[in-house]
C-alpha cells in the first residue's frame, strides 16, 4: 500500500487505521510527513518511552505512560480536548488477547469520531480480534522497489567515489528486493568490507545473506541459481514452454502485449525431475526462487495462520518478479476438508492462497510440485489459478539416456565409453532420481574393484534396484490414466507414449519367443 493511499485513509477520517510493516521507522517518518501535509499533530507511543510528541521536536512530556492501558485512557482523554491528533501506537499485536484492552480501544475508537483524531497501529504483525476487526481498517506499508533500493546503495557508495558496473548494479537492486532498509543497508556493507568492490562475487554475498534473512520467517526459503535448464534430462515440452516465456516479465514484452504467466503445476511420479526443473526454471529465466513451506503457516493462537499466509505472500510480492515454489503441494495442504479443529482454519488459509492466485498483480509466478495428484482439491485445478499442469512421466529409452549421460558427465566420465543403451534397456521404470543412484552405485562398485567405471558396473548397480513404478505400479497407472485427460505431458504427449511402452513391450515379447 502506498503512502498516499494511506494518506487517503486519513484525509477520509478513517478513525483507526492497522498498518503491517517491518519497517517501523520508515513507516512512522512516511506518516510524519503525512501528519505535517495534513496540518494534523502527531504522537508515538511505546512500551518503553511512552508518548513522544513528533509534532514538537519529539517532546517526551508524556513519556511516563507506557502500559497500554495508560496508552488507550490519554487518546480518550485528549480527545475531549483536542482535534486534529494522529496517536501511532507501535507493536499493539502483543496487547489484542485481553478483554479489556479490547473495550479500551473501541472506547477509544469510538472518541476519535467527533473531534476528528486517528489511532494508527504499526506493528509487524496484523492481530485483529473479532470484537474490532469492524472497527479498524488494515493496510500494509509499501516495501522498497528497485529505485528506491537504488538510494539506499547510493547513499553508500557515493559519499567514498565507489564505481559500480551498470550490469552488476542491476543484478545487487534485484537480488535486494524484499529486504527492509535496514537490511539493505547491512547487506550491501558486508560485501564491500569482504570484497571490496560490488561485483559478481558481491551479488553473490547479497544472495547467500538474504537467503538467512528469509530463512528467519520459517515459512519461506530463498532458493540461489543452481542447475541449468541443460541438467534436466527429458521433458522437452515442459522445457519448449520455459524458454519461449523467458523474456516474458520483461518490460519490452509488457509493452508487446504479453501477458506474464501466473503459474504451473509440476505432478508426476516421485523422483521424476519436477524438483530439479523448478530450480532449472529459476535459472533460465533470472529470478530468485522463494520456497514456501505451506505446513509452516500454520500455528497455535487465532488468527496467527492467517497472518503468516498474509506474510508469506506480502513478502513474494516485495521480491517480484520472481517465482514462488510451494513443493509437494498435497502434502501442504493435507486434511483440508476434515479440519479437527473444527475452527476451518485450514480451509480459511487455502482460501486466501487460492484468491491471490486468481487475483494477484505482482509479478509473482506460483510453482507447485506434487506427487499424489489424487489428493489435490479441485478448486486448485481450476483454469486461471495455474497457465499449465505438466506431467513428468517415467522416461523413455531416448530420455533414460539423456539423463545417464547428464550424471556421468557430471562425475568426469565420458559417457561415450559406456553402451548407455543396453544401461538404459536395464533400467526400464526408472525415474531420473533412480537413474542417478544407478551412476552413483556403480562409481562405489568400480572403486570396490579398484577398476575404471564400466557398463558392467551400471548393469549390476541396476539390476540390485527395485524401481518405485514396480512398487507403485497401481497407483502410477491410475495417476497415468488421470493426466491422460488432464494434463499436458513435460516430455511428449502421454498416448503416443503409451503407445511406444506398448510396442517395446511387444517387441521385446517377440524376442524372448
Amino acid at each position: 500500500m502506498t503512502t498516499q493511499t494511506i494518506g487517503n485513509y486519513i484525509n477520509a477520517c478513517y478513525p483507526a487505521i492497522w498498518i503491517n510493516t517491518f519497517e517501523e521507522n520508515r513507516c512512522i517518518n512516511a506518516l510524519h510527513h503525512i501528519a505535517r501535509e495534513s496540518e494534523l499533530e502527531m504522537k508515538v507511543w511505546s512500551c518503553t518511552e511512552g508518548y513522544l510528541d513528533y509534532t514538537n521536536s519529539m517532546d517526551d512530556s508524556d513519556s511516563g505512560m507506557t502500559t497500554a492501558q495508560e496508552a488507550l485512557e490519554h487518546i480518550t482523554d485528549e480527545n475531549q480536548n483536542h482535534s486534529n491528533t494522529i496517536f501511532v501506537l507501535k507493536n499493539f499485536h502483543h496487547y489484542m488477547d485481553n478483554p479489556y484492552i479490547l473495550q479500551k480501544i473501541k472506547d477509544a475508537i469510538l472518541s476519535c469520531i467527533n473531534p476528528t483524531n486517528y489511532i494508527i497501529f504499526v506493528s509487524p504483525k496484523t492481530v485483529i480480534p473479532i470484537e474490532v476487526e469492524k472497527d479498524i481498517a488494515v493496510t500494509t506499508f509499501t516495501p522498497l522497489d528497485i529505485e528506491k533500493m537504488g538510494e539506499v546503495l547510493d547513499r553508500l557508495t557515493k559519499p567514498k567515489d565507489i564505481v559500480i558496473d551498470p550490469e552488476y548494479r542491476t543484478l545487487i537492486l534485484k537480488n535486494s528486493l524484499g529486504l527492509t532498509e535496514q537490511e539493505a543497508e547491512n547487506v550491501y556493507s558486508l560485501a564491500y568490507t569482504i570484497h571490496r568492490e560490488y561485483g559478481a562475487d558481491a551479488v553473490k554475498t547479497i544472495q547467500e545473506e538474504k537467503a538467512n534473512i528469509i530463512k528467519k520467517t520459517g515459512i519461506l526459503e530463498f532458493i540461489p541459481p543452481s542447475n541449468n535448464i541443460s541438467d534436466i534430462g527429458g521433458a522437452n515440452e515442459f522445457k519448449t514452454w520455459a524458454k519461449i516465456r523467458k523474456e516474458s516479465f520483461s518490460e519490452e514484452a509488457k509493452a508487446f502485449g504479453v501477458q506474464s504467466p501466473k503459474g504451473v503445476l509440476l505432478c508426476g511420479v516421485s523422483g521424476g525431475g519436477k524438483s530439479a526443473s523448478a530450480r532449472a526454471l529459476g535459472n533460465l529465466w533470472q529470478l530468485p526462487i522463494l520456497r514456501f513451506n505451506i505446513g509452516k503457516v500454520f500455528g497455535s493462537f487465532v488468527g496467527e495462520s492467517e497472518a503468516n499466509m498474509q506474510t508469506a505472500l506480502r513478502t513474494s510480492e516485495s521480491m517480484s518478479p520472481c517465482i514462488l515454489w510451494i513443493d509437494e503441494i498435497e502434502k501442504a495442504l493435507a486434511g483440508l476438508g476434515s479440519d479437527s479443529s473444527g475452527s476451518g482454519v485450514t480451509s480459511r488459509v487455502f482460501g486466501e492462497l487460492l484468491t491471490w492466485m486468481q487475483e494477484k498483480e505482482k509479478d509473482v509466478f506460483v510453482l507447485a510440485t506434487g506427487n499424489n495428484i489424487n489428493a489435490l482439491p479441485p478448486e486448485l485445478m481450476r483454469k486461471g489459478r495455474f497457465d499449465e499442469i505438466f506431467w513428468f512421466d517415467l522416461p523413455d529409452n531416448s530420455e533414460r539416456i539423456e539423463i545417464l549421460s547428464i550424471h556421468i558427465t557430471k562425475r568426469g566420465r565420458d559417457p561415450e565409453d559406456f553402451d548407455l543403451s543396453l544401461v538404459s534397456e536395464s533400467t526400464e521404470g526408472f525415474v531420473g532420481a533412480e537413474l542417478e543412484q544407478v551412476i552413483i552405485d556403480g562409481i562405489s562398485l568400480a572403486f570396490a574393484d579398484r577398476k575404471e567405471l564400466s557398463t558392467s558396473h551400471l548393469i549390476t548397480a541396476a539390476d540390485q534396484t527395485i524401481p518405485l513404478s514396480s512398487q507403485r505400479k497401481e497407483e502410477i497407472d491410475t495417476m497415468r490414466t488421470w493426466a491422460n485427460n488432464n494434463a499436458r505431458s513435460a516430455s511428449t504427449p502421454i498416448k503416443k507414449s503409451v503407445k511406444r511402452i506398448t510396442k517395446s513391450t511387444t517387441t521385446s515379447n517377440r524376442r524372448l519367443s
